[in-house]
């Protein structure tokens, strides 16, 4: 395989979810970026992670190719939902353990480093495996600019533990520091600390006491995972502050969800974002798998009353995951409702999204589903959300009373037309204060934020909207203060 590959997805544009309105733009777009039948040849046919900028890591081998690799897609912009984008070829790096035969990711961070495994026949763990951690030549910037096209790995030695053995790292996640969550022998949780921030060198460290697999780890340092190890680990467990050691108390329980015992597993899986909030797929009290959201020192049953499980959640609480209904569904999670993906994207040809494995800030999700005959991967896009590079001017706040004011303009700076509408939504505006000429809030895109359509018209490259006047009530008098996002098209905001 090359080392770089520029891959034209099948790009699946005609619209009709049946939950969507006649006539109304769906509120995602679906990139189909691989087949599992090898139909396009090289791609991404089993989906693993995505990362804040859209880049997404999966395998390759099926069809025409054979064996397992590790593969990296990179956007051609940060974000953009379009159906060109780069694979990289993660083998075709220096560094990979000796011997590697067949490989594969386990996770991504938005600096573009990403964590995997090695099948390494006659050497490695009894399962021939060895892990390893790859990073890019230049670090994604924080801003989003993307390089995914050349890089370096550090293979990682096998982690012994007193009384247990030795194993390789198994589903090794890793958080923007570069530091590294897994699990290794009997599910002992790990985790590596870089020497310097996203380095290639560092130490090892595990707890002995639990067999406590991690599923989520952020930048603040938190581990969340599960446990069926016994009466007291038995479930999700969320630990913040040092470790080793994890504690008892680490161990989170519910009336929701059956309680802890020896008898009987009550956890089946979740996901960590930056706040620290947990979802949870845990046997509910009418023992049947469900989906929680923990925040804050409680559960919020998010299921709706589905048999359903989570995978991914972004710092707005958005949970992605999936349902059985009539058949297995992949289902977005969010403000108290469950909804069916395949009724809100433009998808054709007969594709059933199955299992949506992670969604990201701007609200991308990546899944994995069928069509007739095979597997696919399949990335969604808001197709609300605007990728052209643009400026909200905003003009002096008019104080008349607890009535306040104030025009904004936006500016397309880019080099293609943004569809109309155009949207301003306010990120983080000043609590307590009530934007009064609102359009809506936000759905999809970064769930919960006010806004309003400032033009009806499309924005043309270099064109700049006719001014808008917000109208907010302050019956409080506060300083008001709101961060500008731009949002365009018909499609659900």
């Amino acid at each position: 395989m090359k080392n770089q590959l520029v891959l034209v997805t099948l790009s699946l544009c005609i619209a009709l979810g049946t939950l969507q309105a006649s006539g109304q733009t769906p509120a995602y777009h679906a990139n189909v970026l691989g087949i599992q039948d090898g139909r396009t040849n090289v791609q991404v046919e089993i989906p693993v992670g995505l990362n804040r900028w859209g880049q997404v890591i999966g395998t390759y081998g099926g069809g025409l190719s054979g064996g397992t690799h590790a593969i990296l897609w990179t956007p051609a912009s940060a974000n953009d939902g379009s159906i060109i984008g780069t694979l990289f070829s993660i083998e075709s790096s220096p560094g990979l353990p000796s011997g590697t035969a067949d490989t594969g990711p386990y996770g991504i961070n938005d600096r573009g480093q990403v964590t995997g495994w090695a099948f390494t026949p006659g050497q490695g763990d009894g399962n021939q495996h060895q892990s390893w951690m790859w990073r890019p030549t230049t670090l994604n910037s924080t801003k989003g600019v993307l390089h995914g096209n050349s890089g370096t790995a550090v293979a990682f030695p096998l982690v012994s533990i007193t009384g247990y053995g030795s194993l390789a790292e198994y589903n090794e996640l890793i958080n923007n520091k570069g530091a590294i969550a897994a699990y290794g022998i009997s599910g002992r949780a790990l985790l590596w600390t870089p020497s310097v921030p996203n380095g290639l060198s560092g130490t090892w460290t595990y707890d002995p006491n639990h067999g406590a697999i991690p599923a989520g780890f952020n930048d603040a340092g938190q581990i969340a995972g599960s446990s069926c190890d016994n009466s007291v680990w038995n479930g999700p467990y969320l630990h913040s502050g040092a470790f080793p050691p994890l504690l008892d108390s680490d161990v989170i329980s519910s009336p929701l969800w059956i309680p802890p015992s020896s008898q009987e597993c009550v956890f089946a899986g979740g996901a960590l974002n930056s706040k620290g909030h947990l979802a949870v797929a845990a046997v509910s009290t009418a023992n049947v798998i469900r989906a929680y959201l923990y925040k804050n020192g409680s559960a919020t049953d998010i299921s709706t009353g589905l048999s359903s499980h989570v995978q991914g959640i972004n710092s707005y609480d958005q949970v992605v995951g999936y349902a059985d209904t009539d058949t297995r569904r992949a289902y977005l999670f969010q403000s108290g409702t469950a909804v069916d993906l395949n009724t809100l994207n433009d998808s054709t040809g007969g594709l059933l999204l199955k299992y949506a494995i992670a969604i990201n800030n701007v609200g991308q999700i990546l899944a994995s589903g069928v069509y007739p005959g095979a597997g696919a991967s399949v990335l969604l896009t808001p197709n609300a959300l605007v990728i052209n590079p643009v400026v909200v001017k905003k003009g002096p706040m008019q104080i008349s009373g607890t009535t306040y004011s104030q025009t904004v303009t936006v500016q397309n700076l880019g080099t293609t037309t943004i569809t109309g509408p155009i949207s301003v939504a306010l990120d983080a505006l000043t609590g307590g204060v009530t934007l009064t000429n609102k359009t809506g809030k936000t759905l999809y895109t970064g769930p919960g934020s006010v806004y309003a359509n400032v033009s009806s018209s499309d924005l043309p490259a270099g064109a700049t909207t006719t001014a808008f006047t917000l109208v907010f009530s302050n019956p409080s008098l506060k300083t008001i203060n709101y961060t500008p996002r731009v949002l365009g098209s018909a499609a659900p905001r």
